[in-house]
């Protein structure tokens, strides 16, 4: 028997090579996506911890000057906390907050504000 060198169609190495470089493209952008995935949800988890934290800060700004002490307070994702310290010219305020959307997921974040006297 001879071979043929202009038959058509594919052979079934060439398929099973096909199959398997299709699978290598497949495994490959199924794990880019949830690395992606992971990423966009890390990211939004620390623009909302940066959010709580201004929102918070803004707050402890807002109170007149001589009302300002050190305290706590618990929002619904989160809980802050502050130190006043005063000297003749400024406050020091050092904030922290943690930031805790859901269970296992927790960012704390900690900044130091300084308001000077009135």
């Amino acid at each position: 028997m001879r071979y043929r060198s202009d038959e058509r169609g594919i052979s079934i190495v060439e398929l099973l090579v096909a199959v398997a470089l299709l699978a290598v493209v497949v495994v490959s952008l199924a794990a880019a996506g949830l690395y992606a995935n992971r990423t966009l949800t890390r990211s939004r988890v620390q623009l909302e911890s940066a959010q709580f934290l201004q929102s918070e800060l803004e707050r402890l700004h807002a109170v007149p000057y001589d009302s300002l002490q050190s305290g706590s307070r618990t929002a619904a994702k989160g809980t802050s906390t502050w130190t006043v310290s005063d000297s003749s010219v400024y406050s020091r305020i050092l904030l922290i907050t943690h930031y805790a959307p859901t269970e296992g997921v927790s960012v704390w974040d900690t900044v130091v504000a300084y308001r000077l006297s009135p």
